[in-house]
């Protein structure tokens, strides 16, 4: 006779076993990626407070230095402003030999021939009035004004004969370029 095996509870052991076993892996794979994600999660947190607190030391610093920053600006006008001071002081300083010898040129010049009424510097431009007994003394200081290195290209602006004031006595005004040293003369129509 012919014996029959059941082999229905023998696969249903074997699915119930692979059923476990999956189940079991799947539980593990879901504990141990909760794990992993949490544990990522956690690390991501801790870089983020990092960065939070490097930015927060960052704006406390920069909230600290804007007082700083604005005394700095303060400070750095009022530097400038100290400079052009001193650069003017300075500029004065070195007018102040200058305008000696222009006047000490202007002298030389007059050969204490006629009196000198005035005298003015005006953007490089001097102008000069006076009395003279006659026009030849006018033509002659025109003349040595012509010659000076300070003075170029003098005009006369007027000649007015003051019968008042004695014969032959004349007003005048002379207009010129006051050359300082270093520096070229450019006439009117040069293009520098």
């Amino acid at each position: 006779m012919a014996m029959q095996f059941n082999l229905l509870p023998w696969r249903e052991e074997r699915r119930q076993e692979h059923f476990k076993k999956t189940r079991n892996i799947l539980v593990f794979g879901a504990v141990l990626g909760f794990l992993l994600g949490g544990g990522y999660y956690g690390w991501q947190q801790v870089v983020l407070s990092d960065h939070q607190e490097a930015l927060q030391y960052i704006t406390d610093k920069n909230t600290n230095l804007q007082p700083l920053l604005k005394e700095k600006k303060e400070l750095d006008g009022m530097k400038e402003l100290l400079t052009h001071q001193i650069d003017a002081i300075e500029t004065l300083q070195a007018n102040r030999e200058l305008v000696s010898h222009m006047v000490e040129e202007l002298s030389v010049a007059n050969k204490q021939e006629l009196f000198l009424t005035g005298f003015s510097l005006n953007n490089g431009e001097v102008n000069i009035s006076g009395i003279a007994k006659n026009d030849s003394q006018i033509s002659d200081l025109m003349k040595r004004l012509r010659a000076s290195k300070w003075y170029q290209e003098p005009r006369l602006l007027e000649i007015v004969s003051e019968p008042d004031k004695g014969e032959g006595i004349k007003r005048f005004s002379i207009v010129s370029q006051l050359l300082l040293p270093g520096k070229k003369f450019t006439k009117e129509g040069d293009n520098g």
